[in-house]
């Protein structure tokens, strides 16, 4: 019977993933524009960590090793330690501004994302400039959810360092470095998992405050009230999304450490390559969690056409494929 269950948890696994994957066959125009507009503002986010932020950490360590090898009561090391702090004022500046653009494009990618995958769920196609509008009125909706939800996952990450510290302090000695190893693998592999069983409400109340009018903890309570139907496939569909993710760093780590240093151009490109495969992961990550908004809807007895708001319906039907550039 189990056996059975999860077969048909598989089933409904792969039905759900085949859903997500049709949004593109629908409306290519459309989905395919969101794919370029998300790849663009992420790599524009890539090039200015390339080009800024790394630069400043390779001096900032430069300097550091520097200073290790100078006479502390020398007037020159004096000096080279306040290049020190420079360099780290002008870091902290630089990791400043690419935090708040960093914020700001995922938000405004989820809603382009996840407005571009309802109207091709319903079959609804709108004039590009209609479409602009949309996304610009739907702001405030994710913004206050997204921030909720990174108060819950500040929140979940402390709570895994507050179990963390007395594993640590209980395994100091070198002879138990190998059960401190487990141990914490243990705890991080458990961490990821109730992690990703959490993030199906975080994920689903971003889509419900950008197709509803409902936001903040409304989104999150909503989210949880409609989703329990949804549970296995979606943490099935996380688990896979995190294992992905996690081989997509480790292809990063072991290029970053067998490629010569020399050959910066090679590194640079692998992860250019590593980011695209994961944008686009995110990008049909945030597709499936619409559909999966759609089909949690559709047993409370709401039609999926109606549950836009009156901006879905008073837009034009023009066909988007002569609207967009």
């Amino acid at each position: 019977m189990g056996q059975f269950s999860f077969w048909n948890l598989l089933k409904e696994f792969a039905s759900m993933l085949n859903e997500s994957r049709k949004l593109f066959l629908k409306n290519k125009k459309l989905m395919f524009s969101v794919l370029v507009f998300y790849l663009l503002l992420n790599g524009l986010l890539y090039s200015f960590n390339v080009l800024t932020i790394t630069p400043e950490i390779t001096n900032m360590t430069q300097d550091l090793n520097v200073l290790s090898t100078m006479d502390p009561s020398s007037p020159e090391y004096m000096a080279q330690l306040m290049k020190v702090f420079a360099d780290f004022r002008l870091f902290v500046v630089s990791s400043d501004i690419f935090n708040v653009v960093s914020f700001i494009i995922n938000v405004l990618s989820v809603i382009v994302i996840v407005h571009a995958s309802a109207l091709t769920y319903k079959h609804e196609n709108v004039k590009f400039k209609d479409f602009v509008v949309l996304v610009l009125k739907s702001w405030k909706g994710p913004l206050v959810t997204s921030f909720y939800i990174s108060l819950f996952g500040l929140g979940y990450c402390l709570f895994f360092l507050i179990i963390l510290f007395p594993i640590i302090l209980s395994s100091l000695s070198i002879a138990s470095l190998f059960s401190l190893v487990a141990k914490i693998f243990v705890l991080l592999v458990l961490f990821t998992l109730f992690g990703s069983y959490l993030a199906i409400v975080w994920y689903l109340s971003m889509v419900i405050s950008i197709v509803e009018e409902t936001y903040g903890i409304q989104a999150l309570g909503e989210a949880a009230k409609i989703v329990k139907g949804m549970k296995p496939k979606l943490f099935l569909f996380n688990i896979f999304y995190v294992l992905l993710i996690s081989g997509l760093a480790q292809i990063v780590t072991v290029v970053s450490l067998v490629v010569d240093r020399s050959q910066s151009f090679a590194v640079t490109l692998a992860i250019g390559l590593v980011l695209v495969v994961s944008a686009f992961m995110g990008v049909f990550l945030l597709m499936t969690y619409t559909v999966a908004y759609f089909q949690c809807k559709s047993p409370h007895g709401q039609d999926a056409e109606s549950l836009r708001d009156v901006e879905y319906t008073t837009l034009p039907t023009t066909s988007l494929i002569g609207a967009l550039p």
